[in-house]
Order: C-alpha cells, then sequence, then structure tokens
C-alpha cells in the first residue's frame, strides 16, 4: 500500500502513542520534589535567564537602492539592540523583488554610498550589532567585474561522422549553443541568455576525440536507461522545491548491460586535442571504418546576479574554478573592508546567498580537476555525456557519476573553501547557504561538504501563504502553498540539512534565513512561533530574521519594503512589544546552542552527486522517537573514529550505529574505513557492496571490494542476520530500531496520545540533560511523555517567561523518567534534568505545562471597557466598548480602518476573595495581535502567545482593581482603509499595493477576559 507523505512522517505520533512505557509500574517511585539543601546556580541557568548577546537573533538588513540616510541607520542599529538583535546581514540590493516599486537612492560604491557605509559599520560598532556582508549587490555572487571566461560555464557537443582512410582536414561544426538544453525552466533569467548566439556566449573548446562506430543503435545507451541520462549527464532542470530524493533519484538509477549492448571499448577512443587548432580546424589521418569525432566544449550560461543595483550588475561567478570567487573578492570584499578599516571597524563575515544559478555543469579545467581527485583521464570517456556506450553500460555509468562528482568537489573546494580562506586571511568569517534551495536542485553538489566548509552554515525557511489558516498547511496544497514537506505535521525542506552539516563539521550554530514569505505584515510574533519551533526541533539554533529593510523615516509608514520577507523593523507596529518574542528567542538559542545534539543513528548518505539531506522524517527502519544525522564520504572517510563502541566525532558527536544506503555499491576508501572502524568495535548496518561507485583502478577496486566485503559480512545468510568481526558488528536485514532495543537502547523521547505530534531535541551538556518539546498542533494536547534519563530530577524551562520551575510530579521507572504535560495550542517547553540541585528552580510553578484542569473560572470581566486609539493614526481619542468587539467590523471608520495601538482601560472587583494557596490568572481570551498588561499600576509583562495568560495573584486587590491593556494589530486595515483616500488624506506610505477591496484582519482585544483561579 502506497504510503502517504503526510501519513510517513506523522508515523511518529502514531506510533510513540504505541510503544508502552515499559516497566512503569516495575519498581516506580512518585517523586513530590522536597526542598533542595544548598542549591547552586548552574551557568546553564545564567545563561538561560540572562541569555549573552551571541545568543540572540541576527537579522536580514537590506539597503535597496541604497535609499538611506544616517537617521534610519542609527535608529535602526539602535532599535535592533534594544529589542534583542545582536547582528545584521546587510544586503545591498536593486528594487523590492516580485515586481515591487522601490524609489532610487544613491550609487551602490560611489562616494554617498561608501560614506553612508562607513557611518553605518562605526554606529554598529558602537551599539554593538555585529556586522554580515553580502559579497554581492543582489544574490547569488558576480558583478560587472566577472568576465565571460570567468562566469558559469555549460558543457556543449557537436558530432560529425567520417568514414576512412581518408586524410581529414576541416574545421569541425561548432556545437548548437542550446545543444539538449530544451527543458531548462528553472534558472533566473534564463530566458535572456539561453538563446543567445554562440559568438554571444564566450565559446571554448576542451577536448575533441574520435571513435569506430559499429552500430548506430546499440553503440549508444538504449531502452529504459536512456530516460535518465539527462539527470546522469547533468542536463535535467527541477525546481527548487525538489525533495532531495527527487533530486537525486534518476542519477542514481544503475544502468546495467545489457546482452544487446554494443559498447565502444575505451582504448578506441583517441584523444585528437592536441591535432584541433583554435579556429576549430582539425587535422587527423582516420583510420579505415566509420567513425564519429566529438567536440566538446563549453559556453558561459549567460546567467547574471539577481536584483542587482547597476553598478554591481554583471555576471555569475564561475562555481567550480577559485579564479573567479578571487575576482569578486578583489573587486567587492576589499572595499567593504577597507572602507570599514577607515573608521575602525571590520565585518564579523561575508556571505554568499542560496545557490540559484541554475545548473552549471562544466569549468574551463575541468580536465586537471578530474585528474586530481578521480585519478584519471575524463578525455576518452567524454563520449558517455552523449549517451554513448563506452567500455559498458556499468563503465559509463561510472564516468558520469565521476563526473558529477568532480563538479561537486570542485564547488566545495574550489569556491566554499577558498571563500572561506579569503575571508580568513583577513581575519573575518564566513556564512552561506550553499546546500540551496538551489535553483535547480539538480546541481551537482554535496550539500554537507558545501555546508561544512562555512563558519556559519545556513539554510532558511519559509512561512506558507495561509500558513496560520484552518487547512493553510494542508497536504493537498503545493509546496509553494505551504512551503514545508507533508504538510501540517511536515518539516523545512533544509533545515535538517543544515543541522546534520553542523553537527559532523563542528560547527557551533546551524543557521536558517527564518520566516521568508510574501506575505505583508500579516505575521506577528504569536503566528510565527509554530514555525520557528519546527526549525528548532530540526536543529537549528541560530536564526537570523527575513527580513528588516533599511528606510528613511522621512518616507513614513510602514515604508518603503522587500516583495518578500516577514517584515521586522521599527516600522512595524508591533515593533515596540518585540522584545518579549526576541527574549523567547534568544533563551532558545542559547540551550540549543549548548552541549551537544544527541543522535542514536549515524546514516551515510553516499558519494554522489547531487547529495543532499532529506527532510527530518521518522525513518521506517528507526521509528519515532530516536534522532539522527547523515554523514558523506568525506567526514566517513576524515572525521569518524569509534571509542567504547561508539561511533565518534573529533568535536564531541557520538552515535550507537552507522546505517549504510540502499546499494550495493560503495567506493573501496569507505570499504576500508568500515573495515577499521568495525574492528575497532563499531556496529554498521547494511547491504553488503560489491562494487565501486566510481573508475578509479577498474577494475581491480572492484576485486578488493568483494574481498574486503566478504569479511565483514562474513556469513551473514537469510537466517544470520549478524557477523562479529573484531570488536564490532555488521547487521543485515534488521531494523535498525530493533538493533538498538536488543542493545538495551529505548526511545530517548516518547510520548501518548494518537492525535498529538509532540516534536523534540536533546541536547546534552556538562551540566544537564536539555530536551525541547514544542505542540506541533493547533489545539491543546494532553500527553505523558517519558525520556531516557535515570537518575536526574526534571525541571521545566519557560522561554516565554524566563521560569524554571520544578515539575511537581514525575514518575522515574527502568527505563528513564516520565511526566504529564498538558499542552496549549503550539506551546513550548524545555525539560531540563540537571546534574546539580538549582537555587532557582519553583516548586509547583508548573501550573501551565502540568496542572490547567485546577484551574476554574472565577468571574468574567464583562461590561464596559473604555478605548483610548491613537488620533494620529486616524483613531478616536476616546470610546467606550459596551462589549469587546472586532475593530474591523466596526460601524466607525475611524476604528475599522485602525492599525496600531490602543488602551483598553476597565476596573473591577474579585466577587470572592482568593484564599490562602490559591493562584489568580487573568485570561486574555483572543488578541489580535499582541498585547502588554498592567494591573493596579504594575507592569506584567508583554503577552504575544498561548496560552494568552498572566498570574496576577500578588497584584490583584479585593476591590477598585484598575487593569490596562494595551493591545496592538496590524498595518493592512489602515492600508486597505487609505486606498479608499485621497493621497494627501493618506496616512500611511508604502510601495506594497493593498486594494480597498482587500479583507480586514480581525483586530483588538476579543477576548472573553476573564479570571481564573486554582481549585
Amino acid at each position: 500500500m502506497k504510503t502517504s507523505r503526510r501519513k510517513f512522517i506523522k508515523i511518529g505520533s502514531v506510533a510513540a502513542a504505541s510503544i508502552p512505557l515499559l516497566n512503569l509500574e516495575s519498581k516506580a517511585e512518585l517523586f513530590i520534589e522536597p526542598k533542595q539543601k544548598n542549591p547552586v546556580i548552574s551557568g546553564l541557568e545564567k545563561g538561560f535567564l540572562s541569555p549573552p548577546q551571541a545568543a540572540k537573533s541576527a537579522c536580514y538588513w537590506w539597503w535597496f537602492n541604497a535609499r538611506v540616510d544616517k537617521e534610519g541607520i542609527t535608529r535602526d542599529l539602535t532599535e535592533f539592540r534594544e529589542k534583542g538583535i545582536s547582528e545584521v546581514v546587510m544586503i545591498n540590493s536593486a528594487g523590492g523583488l516580485s515586481g515591487v516599486p522601490y524609489p532610487a537612492g544613491v550609487p551602490f560604491l560611489g562616494e554617498e554610498w561608501k560614506e553612508l557605509y562607513r557611518f553605518a559599520m562605526q554606529e554598529a560598532k558602537r551599539v554593538g550589532i555585529d556586522v554580515g556582508i553580502n559579497l554581492c549587490s543582489g544574490w547569488s555572487m558576480g558583478g560587472p567585474w566577472i568576465k565571460p571566461e570567468n562566469s558559469c560555464r555549460w558543457y556543449l557537443q557537436s558530432q560529425l561522422t567520417v568514414t576512412g582512410p581518408q586524410k581529414f582536414s576541416a574545421q569541425l561544426p561548432l556545437p548548437n549553443p542550446r545543444d539538449r538544453y530544451n527543458n531548462v525552466f528553472n534558472p533566473p533569467g534564463y530566458k535572456d541568455y539561453i538563446d543567445l548566439p554562440l559568438e554571444k556566449l564566450d565559446y571554448r573548446d576542451t577536448a575533441v576525440v574520435a571513435f569506430p562506430v559499429t552500430d548506430e543503435i546499440n553503440n549508444h545507451i538504449t531502452g529504459e536507461r536512456s530516460f535518465v541520462l539527462p539527470a546522469k549527464n547533468n542536463h535535467r532542470d527541477a525546481t527548487s522545491w525538489s525533495r532531495a530524493s527527487d533530486s537525486i533519484g534518476p542519477s542514481l538509477y544503475p544502468w546495467q548491460n545489457h546482452p544487446a549492448d554494443k559498447p565502444i571499448p575505451v582504448s578506441q577512443v583517441i584523444d585528437l586535442t592536441t591535432q584541433f587548432s583554435k579556429d576549430g580546424t582539425l587535422n587527423w589521418d582516420v583510420p579505415p571504418g566509420k567513425w564519429v569525432i566529438v567536440r566538446t566544449g563549453h559556453r558561459m550560461t549567460g546567467s547574471k546576479v539577481m536584483v542587482a543595483q547597476p553598478e554591481g550588475d554583471g555576471l555569475s561567478i564561475d562555481w567550480f574554478d577559485h579564479k573567479s570567487v578571487e575576482i569578486q573578492f578583489e573587486n567587492l570584499g576589499k572595499v567593504f573592508i577597507e572602507e570599514a578599516a577607515k573608521v575602525g571597524a571590520k565585518p564579523k563575515y561575508f556571505c554568499d546567498d542560496s545557490f540559484e544559478d541554475g545548473f552549471p555543469n562544466w569549468t574551463a579545467n575541468i580536465v586537471a580537476f578530474f585528474k586530481k581527485y578521480r585519478g584519471y583521464d575524463p578525455v576518452p570517456y567524454m563520449p558517455a555525456l552523449l549517451g554513448y556506450n563506452i567500455g559498458s553500460a556499468e563503465v559509463s555509468d561510472r564516468f558520469l557519476h565521476d563526473y558529477r562528482k568532480t563538479l561537486a568537489d570542485c564547488m566545495a573546494d574550489e569556491h566554499y573553501k577558498r571563500f572561506a580562506d579569503l575571508c580568513h586571511e583577513q581575519g573575518i568569517l564566513m556564512q552561506n547557504e550553499s546546500a540551496g534551495p538551489s535553483r535547480s536542485s539538480t546541481v551537482s553538489i554535496d550539500g554537507l561538504k558545501n555546508l561544512g566548509r562555512s563558519d556559519f552554515p545556513m539554510g532558511e525557511f519559509w512561512l506558507g501563504i495561509n500558513h496560520d489558516k484552518e487547512g493553510g498547511l494542508s497536504e493537498d496544497l503545493s509546496f509553494g502553498a505551504t512551503r514545508i514537506v507533508g504538510g501540517a505535521d511536515g518539516q523545512n525542506l533544509t533545515t535538517k540539512m543544515v543541522a546534520t552539516a553542523s553537527h559532523i563539521y563542528g560547527k557551533a550554530t546551524a543557521s536558517a534565513e527564518a520566516f521568508t514569505s510574501y506575505r505583508h505584515w500579516l505575521d506577528a510574533p504569536g503566528t510565527l512561533k509554530q514555525a520557528l519551533d519546527r526549525a528548532f526541533c530540526e536543529g537549528i539554533n541560530r536564526i537570523a530574521l527575513h527580513t528588516s529593510t533599511a528606510s528613511k523615516p522621512s518616507d513614513g509608514k510602514p515604508g518603503y519594503e522587500y516583495g518578500a520577507g516577514t517584515h521586522f523593523n521599527p516600522n512595524v507596529t508591533w515593533w515596540e512589544k518585540s522584545g518579549a518574542f526576541f527574549k523567547y528567542v534568544a533563551r532558545c538559542q542559547y540551550l540549543l546552542r549548548s552541549g551537544k545534539f544527541v543522535a542514536d543513528v549515524l546514516y551515510y548518505n553516499g558519494d554522489w552527486a547531487p547529495n543532499l539531506v532529506d527532510v527530518k522524517k521518522i525513518n521506517p527502519d528507526l521509528g519515532s522517537g530516536y534522532d539522527y544525522d547523515v554523514c558523506n564520504e568525506e567526514v566517513l572517510l576524515t572525521r569518524l573514529s569509534v571509542k567504547n563502541g561508539r561511533l565518534i566525532l573529533p568535536d564531541g558527536m557520538s552515535y550507537r550505529i552507522l546505517v549504510l544506503p540502499d546499494t550495493k555499491r560503495m567506493p573501496l576508501a569507505v570499504l576500508k574505513k568500515l573495515k577499521e572502524l568495525v574492528r575497532g568495535g563499531a556496529t554498521i548496518s547494511g547491504i553488503k557492496p560489491i562494487m565501486d561507485t566510481g573508475l578509479r583502478n577498474y577494475p581491480l577496486c572492484d576485486q578488493e571490494i568483494r574481498q574486503i566485503a566478504n569479511e565483514l559480512w562474513g556469513k551473514i545468510d537469510d537466517k544470520n542476520r549478524v557477523n562479529h568481526y573484531g570488536s564490532g558488528r555488521v547487521f543485515t536485514g534488521v531494523a535498525t530500531r530493533n538493533i538498538l532495543l536488543k542493545d538495551g537502547v529505548t526511545p530517548d523521547f516518547r510520548f501518548t496520545g494518537s492525535s498529538n505530534f509532540i516534536d523534540f531535541i536533546h541536547r546534552t551538556t556538562k551540566d544537564a540533560e536539555v530536551y525541547f518539546l514544542t505542540n506541533r498542533h493547533n489545539n491543546n494536547a494532553k500527553t505523558e511523555v517519558t525520556f531516557r534519563i535515570k537518575g536526574r530530577k526534571p525541571q521545566l524551562w519557560d522561554a516565554v517567561s524566563g521560569a524554571i520551575m520544578k515539575a511537581p510530579k514525575y514518575e522515574s521507572h527502568n527505563d528513564g523518567v516520565s511526566l504529564f504535560l498538558d499542552f496549549d495550542a503550539f506551546q513550548s517547553v524545555f525539560v531540563v534534568f540537571p546534574k546539580d540541585a538549582s537555587a532557582l528552580a519553583k516548586t509547583g510553578d508548573g501550573l501551565l505545562f502540568q496542572n490547567k484542569s485546577s484551574l476554574s473560572a472565577l468571574q468574567e470581566l464583562n461590561g464596559a471597557w473604555q478605548v483610548n486609539f491613537d488620533t494620529k493614526w486616524g483613531g478616536p481619542e476616546k470610546v467606550t466598548f459596551d462589549t469587546l468587539q472586532d475593530w474591523s467590523l466596526s460601524a466607525d471608520e475611524r476604528i475599522k480602518y485602525y492599525s496600531g495601538k490602543a488602551l483598553y482601560t476597565k476596573t473591577f472587583d474579585l466577587i470572592k476573595p482568593i484564599q490562602k494557596g490559591q493562584k489568580l490568572f487573568i485570561d486574555l481570551g483572543t488578541v489580535k495581535d499582541i498585547a502588554a498588561v498592567k494591573l493596579n499600576g504594575k507592569d506584567l509583562g508583554t503577552v504575544w502567545t498561548t496560552p494568552w495568560m498572566l498570574e496576577i495573584t500578588n497584584e490583584v486587590k479585593p476591590t477598585a482593581n484598575l487593569l490596562e491593556i494595551e493591545v496592538i494589530n496590524q498595518w493592512p486595515n489602515r492600508l486597505i482603509g487609505d486606498v479608499a483616500l485621497p493621497v494627501e488624506k493618506r496616512l500611511t506610505n508604502t510601495n506594497i499595493v493593498f486594494k480597498k477591496t482587500d479583507k480586514l484582519l480581525a483586530s483588538g482585544l476579543l477576548g472573553p477576559v476573564s479570571l481564573k483561579i486554582t481549585s
């Protein structure tokens, strides 16, 4: 039966519900925490309560058309620091994307721009904001200094059939400039360059070969094998929305030899390159018979940087040769460095954005690179790129594997490594979205290797078009609508890959461009939390808010904006209350960077290209409750070792088992390393390999592979599924979960309730075991959760409030610790198991996570409310609401189209006194979109997410309580109202277009506002 994506990913919640709490009743103890003696405050607690600057959010800071001024620069950087943003990523770009018009500023790199740039660097240093800079105008990388010979390349091939013997002396036909690039649809701007004539494409030759043909059909790869040729020879385009399996799968389809094949012996392919002149003339004594001459060369793709200012516009770089990034650094990077130095400042890092240059597949020096990485000459095999059967179908397949793998190595080393080296030589760091999502997703990259070259490996996650609406994340919708894979219970496309790269390459952070969308002023912190927590559970622990547009204060509000991105800047209505959200981010990121990620399983992802890591998922062989990482060939060969039966990395990560990919092909070097690991005590599971993936030392490599594999897999057969070798073990045909369970390794985390989905991630530190849990559903979830922790007592750490609480009740048993949690919609909590007792944890304060049922309604605050609006933004100065109401439904247009802050005021008496030991809470009900509460003059803080409650036990009086609630909605209502007004009467100014028929947003304090008391 075919399993849908949603069902596949949702296996976690069902499986977890069906797993019994092992031995829960056996030898269980019920703990009610006593008062602690001699508690200490740990460094982990200090960092959680007061996160360091480095743990705070970063944000993209777009200088569109350089329409900025000094007043706006100072305002932005000061506000960022005050609200909890510690870092900006400066991007100089044109326009606002998606056809959104954007007024002009000063010319990029001109003297006026340089003065503004120096001022920004000076101000950032003064207020304590780190600055990273995108090394390009727009993205991804390039400019007017990139000449055609240093730009992106596509290979082209032409063929000519001749008959010998004869003396051939003639010009060979030039390749068609669109040679087999007939299904290109995704690279940015491809329509502008794909059909240019060859004389405008800087065509250059690589090699000329000839070979005899005996069977026009069967000298080629035939049948269904030919269907995947575009994937294998890197001519297949694919959307950036493709899953890893969709991008990789066709290139891995094995070409097996067929009886009718008439392969061309490699020894009969003649390299004629030295007999080929620059004018295209070949001089050759053709031997007897029918021969095909193949001319292989390359053109610039024509790809240009996207959304670049005129002064920075130009061709995209060659991603496979270091010369291009050196030119970019010399012409732009040094300008940024030298201008900043004039004011005593320096960029923290340079970056380049997600790879969006289509699928370049060649570079001028590819033959030399191929020999360096693969150890043999590729020229005789180049006809295989045309679909000729060179050597055999299997040999041709191996060559094409080696070709794609060489491109991946070049991108990792020639571009990303060289970029990092250039940065490090100047004392700065490097950040990259170097594994996509790529346009196209079929470009030959090793995503993990690219990310591993970066100091700050980075991906991205978006918000769906209607992500906050019922059904807005349905699996029935396209990825373009939801921006996650697998429906509401699904995952982000690239974030698991970024996190695993961070873990296996020893990086402290896993970064993400966060909250990108085409929604304008439709989100507030409360609607962002579910997407953020999803990314946290995938392993992200450093977000860069996307986006903040630098603007002139004189341009009004909400000001000129980017066409894509959730807007974060001082022009946003709720900005003044945003600090509470940024504190949540900082507390989470601090804990999620502490210690090391906990994973039981390491999956080896093979040595092929393209090579990407799929979304976070419940792997069928592993089941729910265990977490995992993925490693590539480089990490397995150079960083992985074994100690005390565990697979370890030099930075402290460790795993219990290595799981191999489902293929019988494996590089000899990898198999030799597996032998070393198993001999030393490692456990691996997978299919026995029988051949190498490439052609280095072929066919001897296959003989050695079979010899070593026979040793490692030993006597494994249909009945015996394990072989002991040295101190380790090799399994075949046994579910990874069963191997772990037989070893006594129960799931790290479990939850009950078949309709629940409690996501998690686990970090281990010297002070504590730290679990982050989040309710992935927009409804309450009551569940019993179990942790594979023994000998420690749990605490609840609430990143929203900063409270550190002892769990009032928990059970300790043979398989760990269990406790009951009562989650509100999208609510999250850290469950921390400290090594030592804490001076900060308070007994019983886990009420809102464990014992909501003890709350009962005391009274509803009915009746009239006095509401004060801001007249500057068109609201009435003071009105009385007889009952709470939605502003957008008001008959008063001053309220109906109001955007901004309003103050609700009410006095009330308690209907009955609070008894000793009872606690009283105020529940705001529904708030659109953020609120701040005062009671009797005491500031109780900002409320921005579920459960929309605050404790008021110590602030409330029996009578004459003065309640003040500030509520802020969002910009659309005012913008929609302004559309109907003459320009001179409008209160707002922006380049984002709204229509007067657009739907107004529910706004204000909708309630009901009530008091709730503990029993």
